[in-house]
């Protein structure tokens, strides 16, 4: 794209930040009770996750699957830490240790559950939410992850359908 069109295309993705920013506002403080500074970061990962996913809705599938998975190792990986709390200050490591291998061999799954990277920002998106948030619990941290990760990847789709649509608009007029 020119130069000259890119700043309708970048004020719109302005728009869809600003969009983002207000609706973490509205909802983020109300989902949960305790401090915390709302989950909007959540929705940014899946906007890019979008992004590094091919931009397509095969890759936004891909994506929210990931995270889905990278919830339910951090959930595995929580319950196996309390069972090796004897090992104190290794528990945690020795947990990673058996569980991340594991985790790994997903590269030969379908592809609906074969990216593992996007296992990796799911669990940490989960694990940001669980641990900074008071009082919450796992289903709650697991929801507003799969809800912001959801609109990340919508605002990914929007920003690409909209792109597509501009340069055609663009390319028409030549």
């Amino acid at each position: 794209m020119n130069k000259r069109y890119f700043f309708i295309f970048a004020l719109y993705v302005g728009i869809q930040s600003f969009l983002l920013q207000l609706i973490d506002q509205l909802i983020g403080k109300s989902l949960v009770p305790g401090g915390h500074n709302g989950f909007v970061f959540i929705a940014f990962q899946g906007w890019a996750l979008y992004f590094l996913l091919g931009s397509t809705l095969r890759g936004a599938v891909t994506g929210f699957c990931g995270y889905v998975m990278g919830i339910l190792f951090a959930v595995l990986m929580i319950a196996a830490a309390s069972a090796f709390s004897g090992l104190r200050l290794l528990a945690v490591p020795v947990t990673a240790l058996v569980i991340v291998p594991v985790m790994m061999y997903f590269e030969y799954a379908p592809w609906l559950v074969s990216n593992v990277a996007s296992f990796f920002v799911g669990a940490g998106a989960f694990y940001g939410v669980l641990n900074y948030v008071d009082g919450i619990r796992i289903l709650e941290a697991a929801w507003i992850v799969l809800l912001y990760c959801s609109l990340g990847l919508i605002s990914g789709w929007m920003t690409i359908w909209f792109r597509k649509q501009y340069e055609d608009r663009i390319n028409a007029k030549k």
